[in-house]
């Protein structure tokens, strides 16, 4: 009876989270991120179940080692599945309004969303703000002269 309702449930889930999308207005890409959320979190609590077992004595260490091997695989698995649901739902068009959030700037490099006052880009290391060789004046990043003593800034 339990086999034969995991079978039916099995077959019949494509059906309820088309239903679940429609009802909830989510596309299949929010639907399966979502599942896959829920997979990693049931994971992780069988990888921390499990270290209880091994630490009670109810696990031998190869059972235990063998297992934890294939959580730790399949949680690389779901996390990696993640990561490319991830990059195919950002597209450029929605990164530049993250960038124009109040007190962030853009890199010119790598489009990296920074802080308004960062010296240093966090996704590239490119310098923000340059200093003037010859009064050490403050420049912004496109200057090419000093505004303070005229000095030829280092390109």
């Amino acid at each position: 009876a339990t086999l034969g309702a995991i079978v039916v449930g099995f077959v019949l889930y494509p059906v309820f989270a088309e239903a679940r999308a429609g009802v909830l207005g989510d596309s299949a890409e929010a639907l399966a991120l979502r599942d896959l959320e829920e997979k990693k979190a049931r994971l992780y609590t069988a990888i921390k179940d499990l270290d209880f077992e091994k630490d009670a004595g109810k696990v031998s260490s190869e059972d235990y080692e063998s297992a934890r091997r294939d959580y730790l695989a399949q949680t690389v698995d779901v996390m990696a599945r993640i990561d490319g649901l991830a990059a195919e739902k950002t597209t450029p068009s929605e990164e530049a309004p993250a960038q124009k959030k109040a007190g962030t700037r853009a890199c010119s490099v790598c489009g990296e969303a920074n802080s308004e006052n960062a010296k240093f880009c966090i996704g590239c290391g490119r310098v923000f703000e340059l200093n003037c060789s010859r009064c050490g004046e403050n420049l912004p990043e496109r200057a090419k002269f000093c505004s303070e003593c005229g000095h030829q800034v280092a390109s």
